[in-house]
């Protein structure tokens, strides 16, 4: 079911769309959350906080809380929805129960039915007050055997775009297989297959089972799950919490679902040396670039509508000078001057978060040349540079800067820094690569490098550099406030203030390899893997299709020794794709067919300047404190109208909402 987006323009006043023209009761869309701890919260909220949903949370310890206010008069509502977690219970002396007592559980019931709120509760123990049993009595499964989850009935929800029948594992995730006993108040929306391998407790669950239903007990609804949850680390919880979100909000919601996919490349035009086999290096040739242009294409063709992917390449100059001069000593021909590439001692490499003290460090590039001086025929002496100076197969890719030489830019002086920056601008002007689908504000820098060096960000933003690359797995260069926020650099923490940082996901397909043989042995060696390259590919699925799951926009980092193509001896199939692949291929369908699997959702691609602007617009918005109010009809079975709002009611972002149908406005906005 498609959804219908609105983007409100800036300085946005309170703005209404209606989809009928009946006044009664209003409700804020504010989600209300109940857990026991901030640490466990992060499951019931994360969904939340991945659309932009705004919430309240309220931790209820073991003595219980006082109800925050749940309607501020008989016609005016606080929360458009309610989740509760572990329904926090804690262990009394007379049993396990809830915090919340019988009393304010009914206050709940009681709000819910007044105001047409729906209530989630995360992670039950089936009994009759769910209109279920537990299948095997008095117990949940499993210690170590399989249960897979799926969902049988998804039309209670049909915006959130997830398919009937795929498979998800629970291991890890403690569950009560559960039977339904009131059919006529509870219908099943999601089941647990029979279990396969473990141990004699596990054998007993032989038969599909309950694992999620939705209850109506006459107008008041509530969609329960039997099972344990954990956001942090569960794919399969990233994947089923888009269920209950879409229910609870009906799909209108402030926020908007996206999933960007997006594959960057590093160290174009440089030759890499390979893990294994020893002494040996890879430079990717135009064969690889056309085999890769020619995918792209069946790629997009297969990926659901409203799909738009493209690989983006981070370059280096200094290897096409090199390779160019190196050529030009082979043929005879002298179009290159000076006739050497940029060269310098390179010194050990500072420790990964080196923080280096302003105005510090070593020059390491020579004095001359002072500015780029190669001509575009030496440029063109490399064949890879001279494919890319065709624009139909320059504008196959996206492109950005990665430095000219690669320098290590923790302790680089600003000097250095600044030639590493205009050296490769001209050369990228020079070439035409600039004149295509470029980031001109955009950097990779080198092995994400320089994020602690003042004296780097500074040359970096005194050249016209706004946002750089990140690393997702490293803590100091993520927003320390919300994960789907850039990092905006400090004084205290990064030397100069004022830098864009997007994080990036390092994956499990290393910088130094060019087939699945080298990246399995690095993983097994240096990255507690296991197993085959089988294992680390089901890895790599799981890992980052829980990522893009939960919403996350950070790209994913390749290199250009992972584009090797058609000689890796070694034929692949994923899905209806055969061949010689290369490592950035296979690694991009295995998450591509996931997410086809799972879901209806569009995977787009968006090149790094434009997804930096997403990122601070996100942020931005966020601050903004945008917020929706409905208006539901007398007999509350329908929604009439909604309000949107924010702080000051002014945001010098558009703001996105979200409507399960088509709308009008009286406001200015964007309709997607």
């Amino acid at each position: 079911m498609l959804q219908h987006s609105f983007l409100f323009g800036k300085l946005l006043l309170a703005s209404t769309l209606f989809v009928s023209f009946s006044v009664a009761i209003t409700v804020s869309s504010t989600i209300l959350v109940f857990a026991r701890d901030q640490a466990s919260s992060y499951s019931a909220t994360s969904g939340l906080n991945a659309y932009g949903i705004p919430y309240e949370l309220v931790l209820v310890p073991i003595g219980g809380i006082t109800l925050p206010t749940l309607n501020s008069s008989a016609t005016a509502g606080n929360y458009g929805g309610i989740i509760t977690l572990s329904e926090v219970s804690y262990e009394y002396s007379d049993g396990w129960y809830s915090a919340i007592n019988t009393t304010q559980w009914q206050q709940i019931y009681d709000y819910q039915t007044a105001f047409g709120v729906r209530l989630v509760r995360l992670d039950v123990y089936p009994d009759g007050d769910f209109g279920c049993t537990t299948t095997v009595t008095s117990q949940g499964c499993c210690d170590t055997a399989e249960q897979l989850l799926s969902f049988t009935d998804v039309s209670a929800f049909p915006t959130a775009g997830l398919n009937v029948g795929a498979t998800m594992s629970t291991v890890g995730l403690w569950h009560y297989p559960a039977t339904i006993t009131d059919p006529t108040t509870t219908v099943e929306i999601a089941a647990f297959a029979p279990a396969t391998g473990g141990d004699a407790s596990d054998s007993q669950f032989t038969t599909t089972s309950t694992a999620a239903v939705i209850n109506t007990f006459g107008t008041r609804q509530q969609l329960v799950w039997f099972t344990s949850w954990a956001t942090d680390w569960a794919a399969t919880s990233n994947f089923i919490m888009h269920a209950h979100i879409h229910w609870m909000t009906r799909g209108l919601y402030v926020g908007f679902r996206r999933v960007y996919f997006q594959p960057q490349v590093d160290d174009m035009h440089l030759a890499t040396y390979l893990y294994i086999p020893d002494g040996g290096r890879f430079r990717a040739r135009p064969s690889d670039m056309a085999a890769h242009v020619a995918w792209q294409a069946d790629l997009n063709s297969r990926l659901p509508a409203g799909s738009s992917f493209t690989v983006e390449i981070g370059h280096n100059g200094n290897g096409d000078i090199e390779c160019a001069v190196n050529n030009e000593t082979v043929t005879g021909v002298s179009h290159c001057n000076p006739d050497s590439e940029i060269q310098y001692d390179a010194p050990a490499d500072p420790p990964l978060e080196f923080q280096k003290p302003l105005g510090t460090g070593t020059d390491l590039w020579p004095t001359t040349p002072s500015n780029y001086t190669w001509s575009y025929e030496c440029a063109a002496e490399d064949t890879l540079m001279d494919w890319f100076m065709v624009a139909e197969n320059r504008d196959a890719f996206w492109h950005i800067s990665h430095t000219f030489t690669h320098e290590n830019l923790n302790n680089s002086t600003y000097s250095d820094t600044v030639k590493e920056i205009q050296f490769n601008q001209a050369w990228l002007d020079q070439n035409g690569l600039a004149a295509g689908k470029f980031s001109p504000n955009g950097l990779i820098p080198p092995a994400i490098t320089g994020l602690h060096n003042g004296d780097a960000i500074k040359a970096w933003l005194d050249n016209g550099i706004k946002y750089v690359v990140g690393d997702s797995s490293r803590p100091l260069l993520m927003n320390p406030t919300n994960e789907y926020w850039p990092l905006i650099t400090n004084v205290s923490a990064n030397g100069y203030a004022g830098l864009t940082v997007v994080p990036r996901w390092p994956l499990p397909i290393y910088y130094n390899c060019d087939v699945a043989a080298c990246t399995q042995q690095e993983w097994l060696d240096t990255s507690g893997g296991w197993g085959t390259f089988t294992d680390l590919i089901d890895f790599h699925r799981t890992t980052y299709s829980r990522h893009l799951l939960s919403l996350r926009h950070d790209p994913f980092m390749y290199h250009q020794a992972n584009m090797r193509h058609g000689d890796t001896n070694n034929t692949w199939t994923f899905g209806p794709v055969t061949g010689e692949l290369s490592l950035l291929q296979i690694g991009t369908e295995v998450l591509a067919q996931e997410m086809m699997r799972l879901t209806t959702w569009p995977l787009v691609s968006k090149q790094h300047d434009d997804l930096a602007l997403d990122f601070i617009a996100r942020m931005t918005r966020d601050g903004c404190g945008a917020k929706l109010s409905w208006t539901l009809s007398s007999d509350l079975k329908s929604i009439t109208g909604a309000t949107v709002s924010s702080t000051n009611n002014q945001c010098s972002t558009p703001i996105p909402v979200t409507f399960p149908v088509s709308a009008s406005t009286t406001a200015t906005s964007t309709k997607e």
